[in-house]
């Protein structure tokens, strides 16, 4: 045991010694921090109305888990890459403890970055049964009287024992293990792209309607039908400027400077070109039978559409200008990666919130929106399980770990589905762990999401993006018998 605790703390001393080089890398994690906080409600919900704003104390108490839920979520995501740009076989080089012997990896799978790609799946691995657990003790309970759903909104000392034990327990399972798990990350990570996507689409349709709603339809000079008109046009210009990026740097071979052996890279450019100016044009058309689509879904969808392409030319270094060659990068390093990863937890935050709503109790997958008042939220039906017994709020275990002597007990439904929510969490993080990892090849500290498997994986990404926009606006017409609101 004293010589594993001794290996650990070398570990952390490495890491500690290195913080230095690891700046880049470090800053890349704060920027996520950052932008999840402004991009995702839960900012919103921290800066506004989690800070007094007449939010009813159910409401602070749904937020605050949430908030808390996401705090570990960006412990582990940062953690997972210092480690990955750390941990390497020389840690274990000296030592034969149990603690290395887990550490290493088996003879036939020996790599450079063997040992960093399981020290990254060991911490998914961690956080994606922590979140299922909660998600499985959680199922059915959606509202305050269920005592089942302290396991969400309280409980806190028992649910960081458990989070910190299962951070610690990984480092004592051998590495093949969860290079095996690497695989059914990779499955994961690839659902929760595509539910992404869903959501994506989901998400701009919304957003026009809501904004259009503001000023009226006919009102097509109000300051919101102006936000939107500004919005496309910064959206489109930045499809287009995407577009000319890839054209000028993806063309021609590093090393014979001509465009042999491009013209795959070639065809993605000029495909995705293809994509959203045909997806732009018929949204327009669509607007006489989907009024939701027009101007701002196509720009949005264009400009997302256009970085998923270039994020995969960027992956591959045989024809890209920003390689002097196959294996070094001439651009900040990690740029592209860390922009990814950026929009990853970006998405992830969102994505968890989205479909804790979209699973209601209405069984739809995109159920009424919670995000209304308390009032509105009486309306709504009553929670999956009645249970007669104490409710969770006199057991004086809420999220402020205070007394609530004298004060009205938490009622009503907490206003998206917890089970989800977590679900959703566990999912993000196997998707986030297969970026870091390159989708389970080989990588190096300065190699992010880049490889062959990363670039086939963004592109068929990105097709899926127009195949779904583009099926939403035909779904209304082909399937005449069901309803779309």
């Amino acid at each position: 045991l004293e010589a594993a605790m001794g290996a650990l703390l070398a570990t952390l001393a490495g890491v500690g010694t290195s913080v230095g080089g690891m700046s880049a890398s470090m800053m890349s994690c704060v920027a996520c921090q950052a932008c999840s906080c402004v991009s995702s409600v839960a900012c919103s919900y921290l800066c506004g109305k989690m800070c007094g704003g007449g939010s009813s104390k159910e409401t602070i108490v749904s937020r605050t888990s949430r908030m808390s839920y996401f705090g570990l979520f960006l412990i582990t995501v940062i953690g997972a890459w210092v480690f990955r740009d750390r941990a390497s076989p020389a840690l274990c080089s000296a030592a034969s403890d149990i603690f290395c012997e887990n550490l290493r990896c088996p003879a036939d799978q020996q790599s450079p970055t063997c040992m960093a790609r399981a020290f990254v799946l060991r911490v998914a691995f961690a956080t994606a049964i922590f979140h299922v657990v909660l998600s499985i003790f959680t199922i059915g309970a959606s509202d305050y009287s269920n005592p089942r759903i302290m396991v969400h909104t309280a409980l806190w000392p028992i649910k960081m024992l458990l989070w910190v034990v299962l951070h610690l327990i990984v480092f004592f399972i051998p590495s093949q293990f969860f290079l095996g798990f690497g695989w059914v990350a990779f499955v994961l990570g690839i659902l929760f792209l595509i539910v992404q996507i869903v959501i994506f689409v989901e998400f701009t349709f919304e957003l026009n309607e809501a904004w259009i709603e503001k000023d009226g339809a006919d009102n097509v000079q109000g300051p919101w039908h102006m936000a939107i008109l500004a919005i496309s046009v910064l959206c489109f210009g930045l499809a287009i400027g995407q577009t000319v990026v890839m054209f000028m740097f993806f063309g021609t071979n590093n090393q014979t400077g001509e465009t042999d052996g491009c013209e795959l890279y070639q065809f993605f450019a000029s495909f995705n070109l293809i994509l959203f100016v045909f997806l732009t044009i018929f949204s327009f058309r669509a607007t006489e039978w989907m009024p939701a689509t027009g101007l701002l879904p196509s720009g949005l969808v264009a400009a997302f559409l256009s970085f998923k392409t270039l994020s995969a030319l960027y992956s591959q270094v045989r024809c890209n200008k920003l390689a002097n060659d196959s294996l070094n990068y001439t651009a900040p390093p990690e740029l592209v990666g860390a922009i990814n990863i950026i929009i990853a937890v970006i998405l992830s935050a969102y994505s968890s919130i989205t479909i804790g709503q979209g699973f209601d109790t209405d069984g739809r997958f995109w159920g009424p929106s919670s995000a209304a008042a308390p009032s509105a939220s009486a309306d709504r039906d009553m929670p999956l399980v009645d249970v007669d017994g104490v409710a969770p709020n006199h057991m004086h275990l809420d999220v402020e770990g205070g007394s609530s002597n004298g004060e009205e007990p938490l009622s009503g439904p907490i206003g998206y589905n917890v089970a989800a929510f977590h679900a959703a969490i566990a999912f993000s993080m196997c998707y986030i762990a297969m970026q870091m990892t390159n989708w389970n090849q080989e990588f190096s500290p300065t190699e992010l999401d880049k490889g062959v498997a990363s670039m086939w994986i963004k592109i068929v990404d990105s097709w899926i993006l127009a195949l779904a926009f583009g099926w939403s606006m035909v779904a209304p017409v082909v399937l005449k018998s069901r309803q779309f609101s």
